[in-house]
């Protein structure tokens, strides 16, 4: 997971976020090579912990749920 801490946010950090998460996350991703890539972008410094734990947690459930649709 590419993790991302940010305090204030400008544009070029809303078009990096976009890149990673249309081209270069399901890019890795479809290439195989490397294992299961995610991105994610914290901005409220006390929400870390939790947005952090949540991510992880839908990404994991992602990749579950990619290997059970595989098999299928």
């Amino acid at each position: 997971m590419i993790v991302e801490i940010k305090g204030f946010r400008r544009e070029d950090a809303k078009d990096k976020k976009a890149t990673m998460e249309t081209y270069w996350v399901p890019g890795v991703n479809n290439l195989g090579k490397f294992g299961r890539w995610a991105f994610a972008e914290f901005t409220e410094v006390y929400q870390i912990e939790a947005d952090f734990e949540s991510k992880v947690e839908a990404e994991f459930n992602n990749m579950i749920d990619s290997i059970m649709n595989a098999e299928k």
